[in-house]
């Protein structure tokens, strides 16, 4: 076999995968010994974007030998050798070049050993080859062969096979099961579904029982006790709650006494079912039976049902699940490996599409995998044409047209005679060949493409007898594991879905997509005209000069440059108008003094304050659209009709059009994954299935993507009990009309502008902290503030900004109980011991320490305490008038003189923590409880209701209680008098 070289000469004049550079990743798998703390460098040619970069470093997460020898008494082939690993040291490969060696340098020798070169030099050349189309992403390999590909030939390493297809469930329309199969794949897709949902919540509500025994700090038997422990008690709650067997409960308690990590549940939790898919096989005749409204008859006497009806259940079975997929025309049985042609990449700087190199990128494919496939397989593997929109976009053809279709059939044309040519040469499997395309209409760009086609096809004459199986010829998308690897603007067949692309360097995050812009210079726009259109479709990234909305009306509006500076900072980075203008932006001195808006306004509209200013939806949408545009050329005003045609949105059924034209002209599947709207109907989805016959494709799935109500299901708050708390929604019958009530979103609750609170200072690790707290009038906590004494900046705005979001989440509804069970016992520095707080002396991070303070101070959380609260309060009553008098004398540090304004008697009573134990042999309805006893004797325990309200002579307490018989006499002082 003949090797010409100039896939290699292509790559170095068009710059693709020239220069290398290497980079620096974090590890990506954390848990992999071979990758465990430290970082990889991982060279990739330099116009690889970040995210190929990583898709690589995870495939390439084997660990190799580091050091290799030629294998002895192997055959060398040029400079071809097999080698083996020399000592145990192993780690991941390094990046491309190692990986294009390996998969390019096994695939070159193993063609070799089978007489496909006259001499060593084409064997070289053929690897050169090989590798320059990769290092070029004109080809990708699929996940298995990047990874595991010729690893035998570089390291000596036993080559895992992980490339076995999933085997689909065959169901046959004609065959009298079907109705029944239908119906199993619709209850195993929501079974399956269902099963994921119950394996998810059971694992989270278990490992969060662990996670409540594993954070108490007290005795080990105390924490395994709900009773004792009140984390667990909550996480058990919402365990059984959820649905979760009290025997899973119990058990999961049991794996944690004994000290079993949480991989130990899995044992508990119910197994999901695997997703395996399903093809229904339509013939043809059933596509007629619906047209004429005629009965389909099962085979082997199966009985007969109504053609349409038949076809409706198919189309609500697939509009439920979007399972099955539909084929219409027999597809040869795939096996082997995948390789990805990149259409896109074979466009030269000049928009000259390279039919000569694409024919030699097939060639050499072609026989690496013919002649690397064993003899009994049915198939030596797959070439798959993906990028077929981008290309299209990039010539300036127009999806839809039939001019696109007659240029993907020239393509797919010359693909099918190139490995027709290939099985003459090496004795394998040929497909066959469809009709010739229709070339008058190809564009310019194709000639390369119109010229070969143009030639007459040579008979096929094998070489020698059919040997050896011939790959198969498909267009399909990469696997999501490679499709990193392209950064191609489309994958399969389909259509360009944006004109624009992410971009994190430029301000807006949004660029026009590479295809996108060479389509317009192709349709001969100006580089003028590219750069306005891509203001449209990407946006300027500011609102400087913006219709609607800009920063000339906000700075006449009094709004100051410092604010301005920082809404476009939030612009730049890709916040929508709407939510940008907000008070943490603006300032709220800004909102009141330059646009007028009052505090109630502020506090309620504060996220969003477009609104509240006097914007209107056209403004905020106009602004939105000059920032950060909106994706589409088709609507550009700048362009021409003829241009914006090309940049169209195609339909469902022009995608389905040209899998047809391509199908026509290979003998593999041209794949087609439609995903309708939410609000499309059965009746949509059996309209596309009629189509779907009508053309005869051999792979098609449709699949409906999320409704309205489906993306609104998860904002749904079940659980804070307001719909159980409240009465049902009154119904009302009226023509047949129901009326219900809509429930309020959750509001945000102010608090007084003047509001009681405390401070609390104390030290951790020997870090100065100082806790502010801010309580509604019903004593509820409400806000928080946290500072920090000399730390740095960074640190002291995290904090500051981290309790702003908690006393949000307070004011909105929260409970104080859930960021404390979230936030006790994290761990980082500063930690250790505690000083200044009176029931915590020792916490594992700062938010340890401040979450434990607020639970004991505001939920009476005294397993967080090391010291008890009780204990430690010196608001109890005394033991004996002079030990009260010193708790008089603390009682007045807990009550505020300013906040009360003076307004606080000089003689104050503290009772111990209010009334807790019911009166011995009292009623606990009655409302008699008796006060907590600490110490001090009293003639009896009573309400402090009862309290005449005249002070003590004696002491001047207002503790005096006068008996029946007009005798008065002092709890405090023990004082009798009449």
């Amino acid at each position: 076999m003949q090797v010409f070289g100039r896939i290699a000469d292509f790559i170095a004049e068009t710059a693709l995968g020239g220069s290398l550079e290497t980079r620096r990743l974090a590890a990506l798998d954390p848990d992999d010994s071979a990758l465990s703390g430290t970082d990889r460098e991982l060279t990739t040619p330099a116009d690889w974007s970040l995210t190929a970069v990583q898709a690589l470093a995870e495939l390439l997460d084997t660990p190799r030998p580091t050091m290799t020898d030629i294998r002895k008494g192997a055959r060398t082939v040029g400079s071809l050798t097999p080698s083996t690993a020399v000592g145990e040291d192993r780690a991941p490969e390094s990046g491309l070049p190692t990986v294009t060696r390996r998969l390019a340098g096994s695939l070159a020798w193993s063609a070799a050993r089978q007489g496909a070169f006259t001499d060593d030099t084409d064997a070289d050349l053929f690897a050169d080859e090989l590798a320059a189309s990769l290092r070029g992403r004109l080809v990708i390999a699929d996940a298995d062969l990047m990874r595991h590909g010729g690893v035998d030939w570089a390291y000596g390493d036993t080559a895992s096979d992980t490339s076995a297809r999933a085997v689909p469930l065959t169901i046959r329309v004609n065959s009298q099961q079907a109705p029944e199969q239908l119906r199993r794949v619709a209850e195993t897709a929501l079974r399956a579904s269902v099963l994921d949902v119950g394996a998810r919540v059971t694992r989270g509500r278990l490992e969060a029982s662990g996670e409540a025994v594993r954070r108490c700090s007290g005795d080990i038997e105390d924490c395994f006790d709900p009773r004792r422990n009140a984390a667990l008690a909550r996480a058990m709650r919402r365990a059984l709650k959820d649905g979760v067997a009290e025997e899973a409960v119990e058990r999961a308690l049991a794996l944690a006494r004994q000290g079993t990590d949480d991989d130990a549940l899995s044992a508990l939790i119910p197994d999901t079912v695997p997703a395996r898919p399903a093809v229904l096989h339509v013939p043809r005749a059933f596509g007629k039976a619906v047209a004429d409204d005629e009965a389909w008859t099962f085979e082997q006497d199966g009985g007969a049902v109504r053609a349409r009806d038949f076809r409706t259940g198919i189309a609500r079975t697939v509009w439920s699940f979007g399972t099955p997929s539909l084929a219409f025309n027999a597809s040869p049985t795939e096996s082997g490996p995948t390789i990805h042609i990149n259409l896109p990449a074979f466009l030269d700087g000049a928009g000259e599409f390279q039919a000569e190199i694409l024919c030699d990128t097939l060639r050499y494919w072609a026989i690496a995998l013919t002649m690397s496939a064993p003899k009994g397989a049915s198939s030596a593997g797959s070439i798959a044409l993906t990028g077929l929109g981008a290309l299209l976009m990039a010539s300036g053809q127009a999806y839809g047209s039939e001019s696109a279709r007659h240029t993907a059939a020239a393509l797919a044309h010359l693909a099918t005679r190139t490995l027709r040519e290939i099985a003459m040469e090496t004795g394998a499997a040929a497909p066959g060949l469809g009709e010739p395309p229709v070339l008058d209409d190809l564009p310019d760009g194709f000639a390369q493409v119109a010229e070969r086609v143009g030639k007459a096809a040579s008979p096929f004459l094998p070489k020698a007898a059919l040997a050896r199986p011939g790959p198969t010829l498909t267009c399909r998308a990469p696997a999501p594991d490679i499709a990193g690897l392209l950064d191609a603007d489309s994958a399969g067949a389909a259509p360009v879905q944006s004109a624009t692309t992410s971009d994190a360097s430029l301000a807006g995050g949004q660029r026009l997509r590479n295809c996108a812009r060479t389509g317009l210079l192709a349709l001969g726009c100006s580089v003028t005209d590219v750069e306005r259109a891509e203001d449209h479709a990407a946006g300027h990234g500011t609102l400087r000069g913006a219709p609607g909305i800009s920063l000339e009306d906000l700075m006449e509006r009094g709004v100051p440059s410092a604010a301005l500076e920082r809404l476009e900072d939030s612009i730049a980075e890709g916040a929508s108008v709407r939510h940008a203008l907000n008070r943490w932006t603006l300032g709220d001195r800004t909102c009141r003094d330059a646009l007028g808006l009052t505090s109630d306004v502020i506090e309620r509209h504060g996220n969003a304050l477009c609104g509240a200013i006097g914007y209107t939806e056209e403004d905020i949408r106009a602004a939105d659209a000059h920032a950060h545009g909106t994706g589409d050329l088709s609507q550009a005003p700048d362009l021409p009709a003829a241009i914006r045609a090309v940049f169209a949105p195609p339909s469902q059924q022009d995608r389905m059009m040209m899998a047809a034209a391509i199908e026509a002209q290979i003998e593999g599947c041209c794949a087609v994954e439609l995903a309708l709207d939410g609000e499309a109907t059965i009746d949509d989805v059996a309209a596309l299935i009629d189509l779907g016959g009508e053309l005869g494709l051999r792979d098609l799935s449709v699949r409906r993507t999320a409704s309205g109500l489906f993306d609104m299901l998860p904002s749904i708050d079940f659980d804070k009990g307001d719909y159980a708390a409240e009465a049902p929604a009154a119904e009302r019958i009226v023509e047949r009309t129901v009326e219900r009530v809509i429930e309020k979103p959750a509001s945000r609750r102010k608090l007084p502008d003047r509001r009681k609170g405390y401070i609390q200072k104390a030290t951790v690790g020997g870090h100065k902290v100082y806790l502010h707290t801010g309580e509604f009038d019903d004593g509820e906590l409400g806000e928080i503030f946290i500072d920090m004494h000399k730390e740095g900046a960074a640190f002291r705005s995290l904090m500051n900004n981290f309790a702003i979001a908690i006393s949000i989440g307070l004011q909105y509804g929260v409970p104080l109980e859930e960021f404390v069970d979230a936030f006790v016992y994290t761990r980082f520095e500063p930690a250790g011991a505690v000083q200044g707080n009176d029931s915590i002396q020792h916490a594992t991070s700062i938010l340890d320490y401040l979450f434990r303070e607020l639970g004991v101070s505001y939920l009476g959380r005294d397993d967080l305490a090391e010291i008890s609260p009780d204990k430690a309060d010196p608001g109890g009553l005394g033991r004996g008038v002079e030990e009260e008098k010193l708790a008089q004398e603390d009682a007045a540090k807990f009550i505020s003189r300013g906040f009360s304004r003076g307004q606080v008697p000089d003689n104050i009573l503290m009772f111990a923590n209010a009334p807790k134990k019911a009166a011995t042999g009292g009623d606990a309805t009655s409302g008699h409880y008796e006060i907590e006893d600490q110490g001090i004797s009293r003639p009896a325990s009573r309400d402090i209701s009862v309290y005449s309200g005249a002070p003590c002579p004696e002491c001047g307490h207002f503790t005096v209680v006068q008996d029946e018989n007009g005798e008065q006499t002092c709890d405090a002082c023990s004082w009798t008098g009449a």
